[in-house]
């Protein structure tokens, strides 16, 4: 996510680079994040991929309307013919029942005001749409609100459909995305989950693992957290609804963000992801990493708290919340700036 119009973009010749983060969200888990030197070719923000044949599908936002790509293992990437209608920070899941569902943002006819919607594709390949309705009523956000959006839909695994989507309730603070979630028994009729899935500036969540007791996401930072290098980050959980305090796998150098992806064999996931070399600007291209979880890590029964903090150890974004053990009490504690810099406080 970022703060700023999604149109076409202008490529950037970016340099790869890899980035190991031995941190954990519990003391089982490390994670390794590589960036791979292909080039896309992509101009794009808010990619969604699905592994489609021998290649990866890529729907991105494109004019006039979302645009699709078919990229081979080596990174070339062409683009798909007949593709219709299909609305913004595009993502689609299928059914149990077979049918294939997309998520997206659309505008609301004849009002000022934006919200999230479903529609049943028309084929299995999801290149058009049909009749779009919004997920729920209480979704619905002025066409002006920033910091808001992108839809990230999972099949659960007792078979509801999650929506997973950002909000600003107040903007009080450069960090001020939370995450809430929408449940479904249909995929089409959705309730809010009370409370947030994450908060702190974490935005562009995406699933990359739903099993019973064992969740994995993807995300990255808002544009206004840090020193404005947005930068990608994983969390857990054992139900998708309380998530582990989210870990850096990149570093704060450039900015990364939009993640999406998918499980290419036990704990190694391909990650497509925007770059941007500077923290201004709208030049974004495409990139593709690998996501490694360390042989014989678990990601489940990480959820309540986290060894990464510690009341007075440094933090790298401000408004995350964690928990730590003090005088065996559990202490809620927040991100904060303190003598210019981030923190661990009560």
């Amino acid at each position: 996510m970022f703060r700023f119009r999604k149109g076409l973009i202008v490529v950037a010749a970016v340099l790869s680079s890899s980035f190991a983060v031995g941190q954990s969200a519990s003391a089982a888990v490390s994670w390794e994040f590589s960036e791979e030197s292909v080039a896309l070719g992509i101009s794009a923000v808010s990619p969604h991929v699905e592994r489609t044949g021998s290649v990866d599908r890529i729907w991105y936002p494109s004019l006039p309307s979302t645009a699709v790509s078919d990229c081979t293992d080596a990174g070339a990437c062409t683009l798909v013919g007949g593709v219709g209608r299909l609305g913004s920070d595009f993502t689609a899941i299928t059914l149990p029942n077979g049918t294939r569902r997309a998520y997206f943002v659309d505008m609301t006819p004849g009002t000022t005001s934006k919200t999230v919607s479903s529609a049943q594709c028309a084929t299995t390949e999801c290149l058009t749409v049909g009749t779009s309705t919004p997920i729920a009523a209480d979704v619905a956000v002025p066409t002006t609100e920033r910091a808001w959006g992108v839809p990230d839909a999972v099949v659960t695994p007792d078979g509801k459909v999650r929506v997973y989507l950002v909000v600003s309730p107040t903007l009080t603070s450069s960090c001020p995305e939370k995450v809430r979630s929408y449940i479904s028994s249909d995929g089409i009729n959705f309730t809010a989950e009370s409370g947030y899935r994450l908060e702190g500036g974490f935005v562009d969540t995406e699933i990359l693992r739903a099993k019973t007791g064992d969740w994995l996401m993807i995300m990255s930072t808002g544009p206004g957290c840090g020193n404005g290098m947005q930068q990608l980050f994983v969390s857990s959980s054992t139900d998708g609804l309380t998530w582990s305090t989210p870990q850096a796998v990149t570093k704060n150098d450039s900015r990364r963000l939009d993640p999406t992806g998918y499980e290419v064999s036990p704990n190694v996931f391909r990650i497509y992801y925007a770059f941007n070399a500077s923290r201004t600007g709208e030049t974004y291209t495409l990139k593709r990493g690998t996501l490694k979880i360390a042989t014989g890590a678990s990601t489940s029964g990480s959820v309540s708290t986290t060894t990464a903090a510690k009341i007075g150890a440094s933090c790298t974004t401000a408004g995350a919340k964690s928990t730590v053990m003090v005088a065996k009490k559990t202490v809620k504690v927040t991100c904060k700036k303190v003598k210019n810099k981030l923190v661990w406080s009560k």
